[in-house]
C-alpha cells in the first residue's frame, strides 16, 4: 500500500471501530434495514444511531436512502464481513474469549 492508501484504511478501519457501528455491520449482513429497525435492534436512541450511520456512510460501508418518512440502509460492500470473520477467530484463538453459549 501507499502511504495514501494506508491513511484511507486506517480511516475506514476507525470508522467501523465502535460497538454501534460493528452491530449495525452485523446486520444489515442479512439485508436492508430502515433505520428504526438498526436502533430497535441494537438498544440505542435515534440520535445515536443517526450519528454512527453517518460516520458509517462517510466512509462508503452504508448507504442510505429514502422512501416516504423511512430511511432504508444497506451495506455497500458485503466483503467487509470476510473482517468480521476474521476478527471471531481471532477473539476465540488468541484473546481466548468464549461468548456464554461456548462457556461450561
Amino acid at each position: 500500500m501507499t502511504n495514501q492508501e494506508r491513511e484511507i484504511t486506517a480511516a475506514v478501519l476507525k470508522a467501523m471501530a465502535h460497538p454501534v457501528r460493528i452491530g449495525v455491520i452485523e446486520i444489515l449482513a442479512t439485508g436492508e434495514k430502515t433505520c428504526t429497525e438498526l436502533y430497535e435492534e441494537i438498544g440505542c436512541s435515534q440520535s445515536m444511531m443517526s450519528q454512527q450511520l453517518k460516520i458509517l456512510g462517510q466512509q462508503g460501508l452504508v448507504s442510505i436512502r429514502k422512501e416516504g418518512t423511512q430511511k432504508y440502509c444497506t451495506l455497500q460492500n458485503p466483503d467487509f464481513l470476510k473482517l468480521f470473520d476474521c476478527m471471531h477467530k481471532h477473539l476465540r484463538t488468541f484473546l481466548h474469549f468464549q461468548d456464554d453459549k461456548h462457556k461450561e
